[in-house]
């Protein structure tokens, strides 16, 4: 993984020209391909028939900022761009998200559907409704999380290194224990409590990357906070009942600031403490450039979003090629040096 100052952000203010490029790019390889003879019939390449790609997004939930953001990229980037995006919102509820999904595809309404599921194991009668309507799929998950062995015509995966996720938390985490805290530091963990980051492949690297590193840390108190109000309130809890934790750990942005606002009101300076987060939404990375959040680690979603959607344009401009696996990039953020 590679480590990065705060300028710029990776992902955040340059995302929307960056989703932009890619796609225009998308329009022009759909402009090409669709003045060659289609691999296949023409219920199966949709593209040719609409000149256009009508792409579905579907994340978790419209509430995480990441997320919204990414969906306001994404329509933005679209309109004049001869890609439609229409956005569906199933507020972390898996059966919402499975109605909304099946809908787009009985009614033919999308050519291509990029769904961040809720529950992946729910999605296998979407899958098989996708392939037989000819309707492209990138699926944010593994494909053993969803019942398939990888990628297949039409389907690729875009997933997450739960492993290096966590890795990478417990290395920063450690760094800010050793320098600030002489090793000894009493940890607060927030998991994610959606299981998207809070897997126990994150656990696992979380816990060994800690160990190694600072063997004195511990961690008190695991708490599964849902929004930055929620974490406020457990990690205050937490304080409560550890007076002494000197440190916080959260694998997303709601969580590491509702951890920074806990701390402050238990009169506990963050600048001498350890906070750490993953996200790298605008607010945490603030605190981190003001020093009461230690750092960091990001998903690069402008990397992310330029891979994802160069596969969507490859599958519904040729149906018959097989999909691809991505992972999200992944950036330490830390202070600039002064």
């Amino acid at each position: 993984m590679s480590s990065t100052n705060l300028r710029p952000v990776p992902g955040r203010p340059r995302r929307t020209a960056a989703v932009a490029a890619v796609l225009a790019l998308g329009v022009a390889v759909l402009t090409a391909c669709a003045g060659t003879p289609a691999p296949a019939p023409s219920t199966s390449a949709p593209a040719a028939q609409h000149q256009t790609i009508r792409l579905g997004f579907s994340p978790l939930s419209l509430d995480v900022p990441a997320l919204q953001d990414t969906a306001n990229a994404l329509a933005a980037a679209g309109k004049g761009s001869g890609i439609k995006v229409t956005v569906a919102d199933p507020k972390f509820n898996p059966q919402t998200q499975i109605t909304q999904v099946m809908q787009w595809i009985q009614l033919k309404q999308v050519d291509a559907i990029w769904i961040i599921p809720v529950a992946p194991p729910s999605l296998a009668p979407v899958i098989a409704a996708a392939k037989q309507a000819h309707i492209a799929l990138l699926l944010d998950t593994s494909p053993q999380a969803v019942g398939m062995q990888g990628p297949a015509a039409g389907v690729s995966f875009a997933g997450t290194d739960f492993s290096a996720f966590g890795k990478d938390l417990g290395t920063l985490t450690t760094e800010c224990i050793n320098s600030r805290l002489g090793g000894k530091g009493k940890i607060i963990y927030e998991k994610d409590s959606t299981g998207q980051f809070g897997s126990p492949a994150t656990d696992a690297a979380l816990n060994a990357a800690l160990k190694s590193g600072s063997p004195s840390a511990s961690i008190v108190s695991t708490i599964s906070p849902v929004g930055q109000l929620p974490a406020q309130q457990q990690t205050a809890s937490a304080l409560q009942a550890q007076p002494t934790a000197n440190t916080a750990v959260a694998t997303n942005d709601e969580a590491v600031l509702g951890a920074l606002a806990a701390f402050q009101q238990a009169g506990k300076d963050p600048k001498k403490s350890c906070l750490v987060g993953g996200g790298g939404g605008a607010q945490a990375v603030a605190a981190i450039k003001a020093g009461t959040v230690y750092g960091g680690v990001v998903f690069d979603y402008k990397t992310d979003t330029e891979n994802n959607v160069k596969a969507i344009v490859k599958m519904v401009t040729d149906p018959t090629s097989v999909g691809v696996s991505l992972h999200i990039p992944i950036i330490i953020v830390k202070p600039a040096k002064k």
